[in-house]
């Protein structure tokens, strides 16, 4: 049974190329265009994995995150990682105060990279290794995941 990962991109470009290379890499990708839609989906079915960009129409992904945190009890305990190329710390300590897992940032990782890290991530049924504040993100171990 392959992982359900919900994928919230606005640039078709990116959630064109992420979705065709984690489903290639056998993975179910369901997207999302905005916040708005990503709440919806997020609301009526489970996902194994959330990633999540952060700058988004309708609601930004900070938003999305804190109604995915609080108001959807499905979603409480579903890892989301922020896919985001907003290396700001504030905005990046605000979604970990928010619930959020960890971060990667898309400029620092090609696709390819990208399915390796979730692929570690279910393997290891746990955060895959990652990166850090210096390198563009967070583990994906721990409270985080590694998408690098």
């Amino acid at each position: 049974m392959s992982k359900k990962i919900l994928l919230v991109e606005d640039d078709a470009f990116i959630r064109d190329l992420y979705q065709t290379v984690l489903s290639r890499a056998g993975y179910e990708i369901e997207m999302a265009n905005d916040g708005e839609e990503a709440v919806n989906m997020a609301s009526y079915k489970i996902y194994d994995l959330i990633l999540l960009d952060v700058m988004l129409p309708k609601l930004t992904g900070l938003e999305v995150l804190k109604h995915l945190r609080t108001d959807t009890e499905r979603t409480k305990e579903t890892p989301i990682y922020l896919l985001t190329n907003l290396g700001d710390e504030n905005i990046i300590n605000e979604a970990y105060k928010l619930g959020a897992n960890g971060y990667l940032l898309k400029a620092k990782y090609l696709p390819k990279q990208l399915v390796e890290e979730v692929d570690k991530f279910f393997v290891s049924n746990s955060k895959p290794e990652g990166l850090n504040s210096s390198t563009g993100g967070v583990p994906l171990t721990g409270d985080s995941i590694s998408l690098g």
